[in-house]
């Protein structure tokens, strides 16, 4: 009979131990660098996608992921489900394409300059596991996180409509 309790206990143990070991880790993004910011990336899935806005996103913006604002965007040449597992991936400088991914935005060019003192939002999609988004500000010649609101939505039929954000 203890035997059978060990036994049991193991199972539910190392069944749990795989559990937490193959969960998704929500996507997380440091900044470094400086006036060309370097997003650092962890999480758990693969980079479907990074796109960084203007600053004039969260106000003129009509629709969440408005891709008329988007300075620079990139995405796995593959389809999404191609995409490199962050763990691999972990540093993407703006601007500079990762093995693997093509360029978006701008469709010529390189990715614009971005200006100090001002707001540029950004958003790393991901596959097998929640992305994230976030704000950075070019602040005394270095990309840093910053805080900033908007642009809010809600869906109506099947347009967008602008609405006042929670504070």
């Amino acid at each position: 009979m203890m035997n059978q309790n060990r036994n049991t206990w193991l199972t539910t143990l190392l069944a749990t131990i795989c559990l937490l070991v193959a969960c998704e880790r929500q996507t997380h993004v440091t900044l470094e660098g400086g006036v060309t910011p370097v997003f650092v990336i962890s999480g758990s899935g693969k980079l479907a996608s990074l796109a960084v806005y203007s600053p004039d996103f969260a106000a003129k913006a009509e629709s969440p992921w408005d891709e008329n604002f988007a300075l620079w965007k990139i995405k796995p040449i593959g389809g999404n489900s191609t995409g490199t597992p962050l763990r691999k991936l972990r540093r993407i400088t703006y601007g500079v394409l990762p093995d693997g991914y093509e360029q978006v935005k701008p469709t010529v060019g390189s990715a614009p300059h971005l200006a100090e003192g001002q707001k540029y939002f950004y958003e790393v999609e991901t596959t097998n596991a929640p992305g994230t988004t976030g704000y950075v500000e070019i602040r005394n010649s270095r990309g840093v996180t910053t805080h900033g609101l908007g642009p809010c939505f809600k869906a109506d039929s099947k347009k967008w409509i602008r609405v006042a954000c929670p504070n």
